[in-house]
């Protein structure tokens, strides 16, 4: 079977590989986590400031966690209990950038009239909103998938820590390796929707830390999941890589971007003035209180995106 992969995935897991490769120097798994937690609750930069650095994060992270000699362990507690410190910051970062994504999908795009009708507002207006969501939710191809299995098999064959024996269990695929993909404005949506996909794979191969156990260190586990959570990972930043050059784009366009900030001026605006009117109702009625942290931070962030 024939697989086509971008050279951009193609550099994106050789990268991982060749630092998972330096990182197994390391003794210890132990991260600095307050260092990694204060971007999680960052709010005086813009979205698309905020996801490049989570996702910068989010790399380090998985390479500095999972790229381990899992024979060299010889304090099995103490490297479980760090693992468990560090999936939590893990988990962490893949739900902010999920909610980042979601944001963009379902707010700031839409009303700026770049993507239509988000995914769930289709699915309640169809007939049959389940089916309609088990059909057209899942934006991986059979094709997509093949590229990720053979990205598993290249990370088997680099990355040194991993067991080459079990090479055996992965198909062999002729590639074609294609130059940079053509990419319009109007391709963000899927690419948001791919992004997305793959985080919520890469988030069900890292289990909660309270799932985390002994076993997970024994080499026929640890040889089947390290090297899918790797993959994942490198699919999910060649993604983030096409968005970033569509975002380029809509820089470099005068036009558009002109286009762009004067919605964005308009939605700041009107959302500032329901924010003014929820206030002078806050301070009318004794029993509200002061307006909700939630909704501040909803305008904070059409605030930020006005500088993408």
């Amino acid at each position: 079977m024939r697989v086509d992969i971008e050279k951009g995935h193609i550099d994106s897991y050789k990268r991982i590989a060749r630092e998972a490769n330096r990182a197994i120097k390391r003794v210890s798994l132990k991260i600095p986590k307050t260092k990694y937690k204060r971007i999680l609750f960052q709010t005086d930069i813009s979205v698309e400031d905020k996801k490049k650095k989570l996702t910068k994060i989010l790399h380090e992270l998985i390479i500095s966690t999972f790229a381990v000699n899992i024979k060299q362990i010889k304090k099995k507690k103490k490297a479980l209990d760090d693992l468990k410190i560090n999936i939590l910051v893990i988990r962490g970062i893949i739900h902010k950038i999920k909610a980042i994504n979601n944001y963009l999908e379902e707010s700031l795009l839409r009303e700026l009239g770049l993507i239509g009708l988000s995914l769930i507002v289709k699915a309640i207006k169809s007939d049959t909103p389940e089916k309609y969501l088990k059909k057209s939710g899942r934006v991986l191809s059979k094709d997509y998938i093949h590229k990720i299995e053979h990205t598993v098999y290249e990370l088997m064959h680099e990355i040194v820590f991993f067991d080459k024996k079990l090479i055996k269990d992965y198909e062999k695929k002729e590639i074609k390796i294609i130059g940079r993909e053509k990419l319009g404005i109007k391709d963000i949506e899927k690419i948001l929707r791919i992004e997305s996909e793959l985080l919520d794979a890469l988030e069900a191969k890292i289990p909660p830390a309270k799932k985390v156990k002994p076993k997970l260190f024994k080499k026929e586990i640890f040889n089947r999941w390290i090297p899918m959570v790797f993959a994942l990972l490198s699919s999910f930043e060649a993604e983030y890589e096409k968005e970033k050059l569509i975002f380029s784009k809509i820089k470099n366009n005068d036009s558009l971007r002109k286009k762009i900030e004067n919605k964005i001026k308009h939605v700041v605006n009107e959302k500032e003035r329901i924010l003014k009117i929820k206030e002078k109702r806050a301070l009318a009625m004794k029993n509200i209180g002061r307006i909700s942290d939630d909704y501040r931070q909803t305008f904070h962030d059409y605030v930020s995106a006005a500088s993408l």
